[in-house]
C-alpha cells in the first residue's frame, strides 16, 4: 500500500488551509491511536501501525467541508482569511459530499488503497456492522474517545455526537442503539489484550 508521510500530511494541512480546531483534534487523535496501537501491537494484536499512523492524522482534514461556519461552536475559533477563504471553495465545490469521501477523491489518484480508507470509515457511520478494514475500525474508535483535543470516556463522547449530529442521525434512519453497542463491544475488545482500563486511556497517552 503505497502510504503518505507524516510530512506529506502536514503539507496537505497547508496546502488545504485546515484549520486550527481540526489540526488540534486530528493531531490529537494521532497521538492516541499511535500510543494505542503500539500497546496493541505489544500484546499481538493485529494491527498496521504504518497505516495508523499517517491515517489517524488525515481522519478529518478535510472536516471544513461538512462545518457550514469555521467560528460556530464548540469551536469558537478565529478563522484566518485563507481558511476561510479555502473552507468557501471547497464547501461549493464539494456541496452535499462528507467529509470522509471528499478526502478520498483528493487522495485517490496517489494513495488509492489508503484513500479506501476513508469510504470505509464514511460506511462504519451509516452501519456500524460494515466489513471494514482493522485500521479503518480502530481509527473510528479512536475519533470517537477525542472530544476537540480532549480524550474523554466514550459515553460522553457519544452523547455529544447524539446532541449534535442526532437530526442528521435520525434523517439517514442510523440505528444508534446498534451504533452505540458496536462502539463499546469494540472497546471490551482491544482493551482485553491491554494491561489498563478504557477509562484510563487519558492518563496514559502524552499529548
Amino acid at each position: 500500500m503505497n502510504l503518505p508521510t507524516l510530512s506529506h500530511c502536514h503539507e496537505l494541512f497547508e496546502q488545504y488551509h485546515v484549520p486550527g480546531t481540526v489540526r488540534e483534534h486530528c493531531n490529537t487523535v494521532h497521538q492516541v491511536a499511535t500510543f494505542l496501537a503500539q500497546e496493541l501491537i505489544k500484546k499481538k494484536y493485529p494491527i498496521r501501525l504504518e497505516i495508523v499512523k499517517p491515517f489517524s492524522l488525515l481522519h478529518d482534514f478535510m472536516k471544513a467541508v461538512v462545518l457550514e461556519r469555521l467560528t460556530d461552536p464548540p469551536y469558537n475559533y478565529k478563522p484566518t482569511p485563507e481558511e476561510l477563504e479555502t473552507h468557501q471553495r471547497l464547501r461549493e465545490q464539494y456541496k452535499g459530499l462528507s467529509e470522509t469521501k471528499v478526502a478520498h477523491l483528493l487522495l485517490k489518484e496517489e494513495f488509492p488503497e489508503f484513500a479506501q480508507l476513508f469510504l470505509e470509515s464514511d460506511e462504519l457511520t451509516r452501519n456500524p456492522h460494515a466489513q471494514v478494514s482493522e485500521e479503518a475500525r480502530f481509527i473510528h474508535y479512536v475519533d470517537w474517545r477525542v472530544l476537540g483535543n480532549k480524550v474523554v470516556p466514550l459515553a460522553t463522547r457519544l452523547e455529544y455526537i447524539y446532541d449534535r449530529y442526532g437530526h442528521w442521525i435520525q434523517k439517514k434512519n442510523i440505528d444508534w442503539e446498534a451504533t452505540k453497542q458496536e462502539q463499546f463491544d469494540y472497546e471490551r475488545k482491544i482493551f482485553n489484550y491491554l494491561d489498563f482500563e478504557a477509562q484510563q486511556l487519558g492518563e496514559k497517552v502524552t499529548l
